[in-house]
């Protein structure tokens, strides 16, 4: 009986625990394997990449793989934070390295790095109303092989937005977008590690 209640005491205590996670936060190593999927003027795509963090000194070595419709490739840089790396990827998306353009319009969007890393994110579990046509729900999800919570926004009955966080990993383990045009841009985990 005893083992019963320190059980049931401990699961209380775990999951009372605020969650925390944080954004573009990265740690000295971590690796990411994401597929890609969209639907753009009607059109249907998919990629693949996989990104690599590393910490050399005061800066981070970011090392990315990937594929998008016709074209593939691989490319590294040196930042200091996120904000850096997407100012990077979204020079270099339009430019030369066309096969970035899912991870500018996904987790390394310039205005999604700027916002998650500028204001906190209420992570509490439950539905929230934001006004007459917009729900928030925060929920539990998993990606790949981490869990996490995830932010989802339903507008006018719609879901417009999802975003999966796990405090293990800096960057989101899913995202999906539908713009008001109709296109939808979703990026998923399948695999994630910080060990070398």
């Amino acid at each position: 009986m005893k083992a019963i209640r320190l059980i049931t005491l401990t699961s209380v205590i775990a999951f009372s625990q605020p969650f925390l996670w944080g954004p573009y936060k990265f740690k000295p190593y971590e690796r990411y394997i994401y597929e890609y999927r969209e639907t753009f003027r009607s059109k249907p795509a998919s990629g693949g990449y996989e990104i690599t963090i590393r910490k050399e000194g005061s800066s981070f070595k970011v090392s990315i793989k990937g594929a998008y419709k016709r074209w593939s490739g691989s490319i590294s840089a040196r930042v200091k934070d996120a904000y850096e790396l997407s100012g990077f990827v979204l020079m270099r998306m339009y430019f030369d390295y066309p096969w970035l353009v899912p991870l500018g319009r996904t987790i390394l969007s310039r205005g999604l790095v700027k916002v998650l890393t500028s204001k906190p994110i209420d992570w509490s579990l439950g539905r929230k109303k934001i006004d007459d046509d917009t729900l928030r729900t925060v929920k539990v999800c998993k990606a790949g092989n981490l869990k996490g919570r995830m932010v989802e926004i339903v507008e006018k009955g719609e879901v417009s937005f999802r975003l999966c966080a796990s405090p293990s990993a800096s960057l989101p383990i899913y995202l999906y977008k539908k713009t008001r045009e109709g296109d939808v841009f979703e990026i998923r985990l399948l695999e994630y590690s910080d060990v070398k």
